[in-house]
């Protein structure tokens, strides 16, 4: 039987997993299911004002938006919007962008550590 902290470390490596493979969405309605929120929106796009940035989040539409096609398998920056996404939500509070990058970088060390292990993604 697995304990928590296994299952946890399992699911954050298919979420990474999930998006390298290039379904995004899936992992946004994986993430949402498991930390009960709203699934958000995803686009391709920029928004004004925010025109030079890889990616954000717009609270008011539920909604990240990708400034280049090519980060929907990137899954810092996934996981980093998905924060705010989680922020907005008022799952998490503190520091933002420290917070999210750490939100990001914790997926992205558990789901390194089972390819090491497994190799496998």
């Amino acid at each position: 039987m697995k304990d928590a902290g296994q299952a946890e470390r399992e699911f954050r490596a298919k979420v990474v997993g999930t998006i390298v493979s290039g379904r995004a969405e899936a992992a946004l309605q994986l993430l949402s299911e498991h930390y009960r929120v709203d699934e958000p929106d995803l686009r391709v796009g920029t928004v004004k004002r925010h025109r030079k940035v890889l990616a954000c989040y717009v609270e008011g539409e539920k909604r990240i938006y990708l400034s280049k096609s090519d980060f929907i398998t990137d899954p810092f920056i996934i996981l980093h919007e998905f924060y705010h996404h989680l922020r907005a939500s008022g799952v998490t509070r503190g520091q933002v962008e420290k917070r999210a990058d750490e939100f990001a970088l914790s997926f992205i060390r558990v789901f390194n550590r089972v390819r090491l292990s497994t190799g496998r993604l």
